[in-house]
Formats: structure tokens, C-alpha cells, sequence
């Protein structure tokens, strides 16, 4: 296959990831928000709670914990969204796009904290941002699936779910 040949092929598979229909954007929405709510809870727990469980190392195994649920999430719901928007960047900034940059950034945020605290440096303040960037992907995810919920259902097109039974 020749250069051009090559090339051509990857525009037109980029161009057919980014004009996929309405009810495949709602099915990566579900899918997106599920996995965030079922994992990003207990982020959010061990948050508010998971200091309250352990001693004096109670810290550093919160941060671990959250550190690695955290990273499913932003993994399962940010890289999606922030791969999409760096294929759309010369053309728009897209909201998803922003999303992702944010919430990796405050994951990369909390993340550089835990090594700092790994690595015993006596930190006056141990707070994590895990939590905010699992609570952020939680509500787009959810507001983007309702969304698009709602567009299919103006579209004509059937649910996820009446789709799936035939």
C-alpha cells in the first residue's frame, strides 16, 4: 500500500470515528458514567471517610486506593473524550476536550502529591484532588448521556436498550 494509499485510508477512519451516529455517542455516554459511578465512588468515600479508618498511615493508603480507582476512571471516561478532542482541535475546542485536560490535570495534581507523600516529605496538607476529578467525570459523563438521550429521542432514533432486543 502506497504512502497516499495509506493516508487517505487513516483520514477516512478518523472521519468515520467522528460522524458515528447518535446512538453510538449515547451508548459511550452510558458506558462512560457507569464506570465512572460504579468506580468513583468509593473515591469519593474514601475521601470524605477513609482517614477515619486507618492510623497514622491512613494517608498514604487512601491516596493508593483512590490513585488507582481514579485511574480506571479517567482511563475508561477521559481518554475517549480527550482523543477525539485532540483529533478535532484545528477545527473547534470541544467541551469534552476540556473536561478531560481538567480532570487530568487534577488526577496528574493529586498524583504527583501521593508520590511527594510516598516518598516521606512531610506535607502539611495531604489533600488528594482524586476525588474532584472522579466527581467531574461523573456529572459530564451523566449530563452528556441525558443529552444525547434526549437527542435521539428527537431524531427518531430507538434507545440503547430497544436497539439491543432486536
Amino acid at each position: 500500500m502506497s504512502d497516499d494509499a495509506s493516508i487517505a485510508n487513516r483520514k477516512s477512519q478518523i472521519a468515520n470515528l467522528l460522524s458515528r451516529p447518535s446512538d453510538q455517542r449515547l451508548r459511550e455516554y452510558k458506558y462512560r458514567f457507569a464506570q465512572s459511578a460504579v468506580f468513583g465512588l468509593p473515591v469519593i468515600g474514601l475521601q470524605y471517610f477513609g482517614l477515619r479508618l486507618g492510623g497514622a498511615e491512613a494517608a498514604v493508603w487512601v491516596g493508593l486506593l483512590q490513585a488507582l480507582l481514579a485511574g480506571w476512571i479517567l482511563y475508561i471516561a477521559a481518554a475517549g473524550m480527550l482523543f477525539e478532542g485532540l483529533l478535532l482541535i484545528r477545527k473547534k475546542i470541544t467541551p469534552d476536550l476540556m473536561v478531560a485536560l481538567l480532570s487530568a490535570g487534577l488526577y496528574l495534581a493529586s498524583a504527583i502529591g501521593l508520590v511527594l507523600l510516598l516518598f516521606q516529605f512531610d506535607l502539611e496538607r495531604r489533600i488528594f484532588w482524586f476525588h474532584a476529578s472522579v466527581m467531574l467525570l461523573i456529572l459530564w459523563c451523566g449530563i452528556q448521556w441525558r443529552r444525547c438521550g434526549a437527542h435521539c429521542n428527537k431524531a427518531g432514533q430507538p434507545p440503547v436498550s430497544a436497539s439491543r432486543r432486536e
